[in-house]
């Protein structure tokens, strides 16, 4: 058995959270790294359970967490008492690769079956591509240098706008350049990615475009354009503050830079967060859209600063258990597996709220005693 006689006997709405992680997938993820040998309390399930624990009911510190563990009654009944030191060694030891892989697993079945969004049926998948720094004491985390007095790790996000989750999340010294870890994604063909202005690279464009990998994203200001044509507008177009759709050549000789491919700019009158208006040049090689959806798909990238945000405010991920670079990732791996999670039960349940609604609706019946035969799914809608 991989649960602990605790998790078996006990029948909580936190230790049903595990539900959604296929059994055999988890047997076999415990015996691929070897991650339990020897161990009888704090097993890989318990591992992840306090960790789940821990970002679900957003504690204030890591000693009030140490504390709950102490005196929860409720609490040690699903989980045995443990001290900070024995997680943040658990959590500086525990291969965090085990918790990027259920991760993985938890998206795929999160993406499975699902129907593309009304609103992409025209346009087909949708990813987006970004990246989000998480600021560390130098002191305490000193292989994350990033300036001579801070040290960072950034998250380097592809984004799935279909089911409005990560899809992987690549984490890196907050040193590392955005095109660097770019540079290194597999992107598929017939896929449009969105991505900002860090990641041009006009080689890369014309890779994109010969294997049929679609973007949009947005140009420098130093940004070398020479225009071939301008394509008409249409009602809607100017309708939406288009101001130009033209095919185009981006660099030039002399710095060889010049692409082999044209592309299309789309110049589109915005206001922005300060409610003053300015014009931006959209760069793309869909040329089967109007410029108006262009325009929309390019504010799709709100979606992946809405998640940053999101985790950033709701989950811990700015305190950590351990100080080595394995602690670290392991406590943002099992933060984004909880936000996997709660979509899985979102989608699964059609709930009808927001994600932070059903976010509160478990953690506040986290210690729910359930029946056997419970479903997470009857239990939401009937309550």
């Amino acid at each position: 058995m991989l649960a602990s006689p605790a998790l078996a006997e006990i029948s909580s709405l936190l230790n049903r959270l595990l539900d959604v992680i296929d059994k055999d997938f988890l047997r076999n993820l415990v015996n691929k790294y070897n991650s339990d040998y020897k161990v009888q309390k704090l097993t890989t399930e318990v591992h992840l359970l306090y960790l789940l624990y821990y970002h679900l009911t957003e504690k204030d510190s890591l000693e009030d967490f140490v504390s709950e563990l102490e005196d929860n009654k409720r609490l040690n009944r699903v989980l045995p008492k443990i001290s900070k030191s024995q997680l943040s060694q658990k959590n500086e030891s525990r291969n965090y690769q085990i918790f990027f892989e259920i991760f993985q697993h938890l998206f795929d079945k999160l993406k499975a079956n699902r129907r593309l969004r009304k609103a992409l049926k025209d346009i087909g998948s949708v990813k987006i591509i970004d990246s989000s720094t998480v600021t560390l004491c130098l002191s305490l985390f000193p292989w994350a240098k990033y300036r001579s007095s801070k040290g960072g790790i950034k998250l380097h996000t592809l984004y799935d706008l279909n089911t409005q989750s990560p899809e992987n999340i690549i984490i890196t010294n907050a040193i590392v350049h955005d095109k660097e870890v770019f540079d290194n994604l597999t992107l598929n063909p017939s896929v449009t990615y969105l991505f900002d202005r860090a990641y041009i690279h006009y080689q890369k464009f014309d890779d994109f475009i010969e294997n049929d990998i679609y973007f949009v994203t947005r140009a420098k200001s130093n940004t070398k354009i020479e225009f071939i044509r301008s394509i008409n507008l249409t009602s809607k177009d100017i309708e939406a503050n288009i101001l130009l759709d033209a095919d185009v050549m981006l660099g030039d000789y002399t710095s060889k830079t010049k692409m082999k491919h044209k592309m299309r700019l789309v110049k589109v009158k915005i206001t922005d967060r300060d409610s003053k208006e300015k014009v931006i040049d959209i760069l793309t090689n869909r040329f089967d859209l109007d410029a108006h959806v262009i325009a929309k798909l390019y504010k799709e990238r709100w979606e992946i600063e809405l998640f940053f945000k999101w985790i950033k405010q709701h989950l811990k991920i700015k305190r950590f258990f351990g100080q080595n670079e394995n602690a670290v990732l392991t406590q943002i791996y099992t933060a984004i597996i909880l936000f996997v999670i709660l979509k899985l039960i979102q989608k699964q349940s059609k709930f009808k709220g927001t994600l932070l609604q059903l976010t509160r609706k478990i953690k506040y019946s986290i210690f729910s005693h359930i029946r056997r035969k419970f479903n997470l799914i009857t239990w939401l809608n009937d309550h």
